[in-house]
């Protein structure tokens, strides 16, 4: 008996199929057939109870963004999580910025929160450098990827009037004038000042860098005549080339960026080249995150990255992305890992 409630709807219907069984052959048989359902019902109500009853997502999906709102990252999540559609009543994304050590912070509550589909964070080009520079443990490897809110490829930026006008006339003037060439990066062993190495070591080349607290000084810097170039993405001089005072030189990418065709690649002029370099953001969640919630972001987060609203997003940002499947952003991971592996081995800090 069950408490309040007199005999359950199941004790029920089993006695009562009992009480009917005419012969004894028939009632073995008959009592299979009821254990195998009873079985049925036990792994169903097991089921049942190990997710509280409840389908994914039942409750607000914490994204965690390691960076300032505001900036690209935080612009480019924001944008596809509020061009996503279908979600459960009651249920929405809340994104929450956790700045701080180069975005190691925000990644590390990610990590420490529990694989269960309701915490996402963001991966991007300063994990892969912070844990190929030994700065961290926390590894691509470590999250399964979502969607891709920004895959991005920096540029080689120049002021208008420098003798080069292409990819080859810079590679030319850099050998006939070793350590003439002024670039500005953003530090030793971030992604500008990684990428400008591995055009050195490619080429032969040797240029006078000079670092500065971000790109947009960068593009100040040549502005001012204090240097002749930088590697960045085209947000940060997009206003001085439309304008006419520096040029896209290229494209450190294999294909030509969809917001500036126009802009040839360095593919385009070595087509044996073996890098590139984007800036990218990819939502993700923790590694052991079940499958059926993996499933459930990507079918969500995935359609809203071919949004209208968020090809909107990006077209303001002067930005794009590739709407990348799981085991395609883990393939393109993988070779941005091996890229910066081999480019920081031999980098003191």
């Amino acid at each position: 008996m069950h408490r309040n409630e007199g005999k359950c709807q199941l004790c029920e219907v089993l006695s009562q199929e009992y009480l009917k069984l005419p012969e004894r052959e028939k009632k073995e048989k008959n009592m299979k057939k009821i254990a195998i359902v009873l079985l049925a019902l036990l792994v169903v109500s097991g089921a049942a109870f190990a997710q509280g009853g409840k389908e994914y997502p039942s409750q607000n999906i914490n994204v965690i963004v390691q960076y300032s709102a505001g900036g690209g990252t935080d612009v480019s999540v924001r944008g596809v999580l509020q061009a996503v559609e279908g979600l459960p009543s009651g249920v929405s994304f809340a994104v929450s910025n956790v700045t701080g050590g180069a975005g190691l912070i925000g990644l590390n509550q990610v990590m420490t929160a529990d694989a269960d589909g309701y915490t996402l964070g963001v991966l991007n080009t300063d994990l892969v450098i912070n844990y190929c520079l030994g700065r961290t443990k926390i590894s691509v490897d470590d999250f399964e990827p979502i969607a891709c809110a920004l895959i991005d490829p920096f540029v080689l930026i120049a002021r208008a009037d420098a003798p080069y006008k292409t990819f080859g006339e810079f590679i030319e003037y850099a050998k006939a004038h070793p350590g003439k060439i002024v670039v500005g990066d953003t530090g030793v062993g971030a992604a500008p000042s990684l990428a400008v190495l591995a055009i050195e070591q490619r080429y032969g080349v040797e240029f006078k860098v000079v670092s500065y607290g971000g790109s947009a000084d960068c593009v100040t810097a040549i502005a001012g005549g204090h240097i002749d170039a930088t590697i960045a993405q085209t947000v940060n001089a997009a206003s001085q080339v439309k304008a006419g005072t520096m040029n896209f030189i290229a494209a450190l990418s294999d294909e030509r960026l969809t917001t500036y065709p126009e802009i040839p690649t360095i593919k385009e002029y070595d087509p044996s080249v073996d890098f590139e370099f984007p800036g990218f953001c990819i939502i993700s969640v923790k590694k052991g995150t079940p499958e059926a919630a993996i499933t459930y972001l990507r079918n969500k987060i995935r359609p809203a990255v071919d949004s209208v609203a968020f090809k909107d997003t990006l077209k303001k940002m002067g930005m794009q992305t590739v709407n990348y499947s799981g085991e395609e952003a883990k393939e393109f991971l993988a070779g941005q890992l091996e890229q910066y592996s081999k480019l920081c081995k031999n980098i003191k800090l």
